[in-house]
């Protein structure tokens, strides 16, 4: 894997309801950026706007980066796309991103991805509560009979449960 050395910006999608997710986006923004890094929840209506067809990439089993060249990369290949995008990370993600390591990397992504609601209930329940809390001060969208605003409030009603 190789990092263009242009690249201005990437857009990550991520599991807004995981704890164990949100937690790495808060910890990629507390750090110096070497570019610019959005990150979206997939479930948002935000995520279909900015990046169309989004959901057919299945961003519920593992974390979607698209370059601003509109090259997508997927699992292991995203997280270390994230740590090149932090100024003090550079080096680990380019020794990440060697085939050996990056053997590795997907491995234990998959590993962490196939379990990362339960890991997020052990490690990061704060912050799954957290988001559950903001998630149920969000206004719900306006209804006319039976169409609403929106058609993500499914995954509201689950996480509230």
């Amino acid at each position: 894997m190789k990092f263009p050395m242009h690249t201005k910006k990437i857009e990550v999608y991520y599991d807004g309801r995981c704890g164990m997710c949100c937690t790495f986006h808060e910890w990629i923004n507390r750090q110096p950026r070497a570019f610019e890094i959005d990150f979206i929840p997939y479930q948002s209506p935000e995520a279909e706007k900015a990046f169309p067809g989004v959901s057919t990439l299945d961003p519920a089993r593992e974390m979607i980066v698209r370059t601003d060249d509109g090259v997508i990369f997927r699992g292991a290949e995203a997280w270390v796309w994230c740590l090149h995008g932090c100024a003090n990370c550079r080096d680990l993600a380019r020794k990440l991103a060697q085939p050996a390591m990056l053997a590795v990397a997907i491995k234990m992504c998959r590993l962490l991805a196939a379990n990362r609601h339960g890991l997020s209930k052990i490690f990061f329940h704060r912050k799954d509560r957290e988001v559950r809390e903001t998630l149920h001060l969000m206004t719900p969208p306006e209804c006319d009979g039976d169409t609403c605003a929106t058609d993500h409030d499914e995954w509201r009603a689950e996480l509230m449960h």
